[in-house]
């Protein structure tokens, strides 16, 4: 059980490190913010799924309803392996699109955030998956600024409504 412990603690802690340094943000105060819509910050879902209560990509993966969804998702066949097994991942949130509350999960490619990184949508009550898969173009610089659409081709994921792609197309480009 400790040996799980030190695995997520390092993991959340590189995942801290990832966003710092690629998206500008310092670390969380802690604090859950109120409910979200599809135009505010979302909240943290919480479940008792790690030692910390947090949610990541991975322990969704592990969960039947989920990685069952994940299977059949249109353009998942496309994905990484490390995509498929949940990569570095921050904890998912809880949003609300066109009223519907929904499962926010994102990961990047371990030891290299800016090159890939995916989001999924996640709606626990019906099942319904739709995504947004980002991979840098071979012709970007390395440096590439990770916020500048120009730099990746896109891959979605599903059949996400406008809404829904808004709100990735948002969170992969203007993390808040």
């Amino acid at each position: 059980m400790q040996h799980r412990f030190i695995i997520t603690l390092g993991l959340v802690v590189a995942c801290a490190a990832c966003s710092q340094q690629h998206e500008g943000h310092g670390p969380s105060t802690g604090s859950t913010p109120p409910p979200a819509t599809a135009s505010s910050s979302p909240a943290l879902a919480t479940t008792s799924a790690t030692p910390s209560g947090l949610t990541y990509l991975y322990d969704l993966m592990q969960r039947p309803d989920f990685s069952t969804a994940f299977a059949a998702l249109s353009g998942a066949d496309q994905l990484p392996a490390w995509a498929k097994q949940g990569g570095v991942a921050t904890p998912a949130q809880q949003v609300v699109v066109d009223g519907h509350t929904q499962l926010l999960a994102t990961a990047c490619k371990p030891h290299d955030c800016p090159s890939e990184r995916i989001l999924i949508l996640y709606d626990e009550s019906t099942h319904a998956m739709s995504g947004l898969f980002a991979r840098r173009k071979p012709n970007a610089a390395n440096d590439a600024d990770s916020n500048d659409p120009a730099n990746d081709d896109l891959i979605w994921l599903g059949a996400p409504d406008e809404a829904s792609k808004q709100l990735l197309q948002h969170k992969l480009y203007s993390p808040d």
